[in-house]
């Protein structure tokens, strides 16, 4: 049986099947300029449904890769936008941990093709920069699978 792409609740969010992907590049960090602009496509608060990715679960566990660099527990951030999880923490992958979750899902694949776009998600040099810092903790596992030259390839037209 083929894994869905999303869980539709937080039920199963942890420290170790944080989300990531998508809805935490799209979760709103007031002290940042990347992210957080289509927040309501993952969190529709009116019919109490979420649409989020884990890791561990829909993406890779890069827990190998990053360690808990940018994991973050975000209960009285959802708390506050109405989420509730009773007696439980949410954590969520930050910005940076969130887009090298998704280079590593891309670069681990056979895709040509990495739908994270640098530019846009991180549009001031010390953006780019923390995204990039991030991505060096990765290197040895990535050079260990034989999968860093894909993604330096791609990192340099970047």
């Amino acid at each position: 049986m083929k894994q869905p792409l999303f869980d539709f609740d937080l039920k199963r969010v942890s420290r170790e099947h944080y989300v990531t992907g998508k809805a935490a590049i799209n979760f709103p960090d007031p002290g940042s300029t990347t992210g957080g602009s289509h927040f309501l496509s993952y969190f529709d608060r009116e019919t109490g449904v979420s649409k989020v990715s884990l890791a561990g679960i829909h993406y890779p566990d890069t827990t190998g890769f990053f360690g808990d660099a940018g994991v973050i527990d975000v209960t009285e951030q959802l708390a506050k936008r109405g989420w509730f999880a009773e007696g439980q923490r949410l954590f969520m992958a930050d910005h940076n941990r969130a887009a090298a979750d998704m280079i590593v899902r891309w670069a681990l694949s056979k895709s040509a093709h990495c739908n994270v776009e640098v530019a846009e998600w991180f549009p001031t040099p010390e953006d780019k920069q923390r995204l990039l810092d991030i991505l060096d903790l990765g290197k040895p596992k990535l050079l260990e699978m034989g999968r860093l030259k894909k993604m330096e390839a791609w990192l340099s037209s970047q």
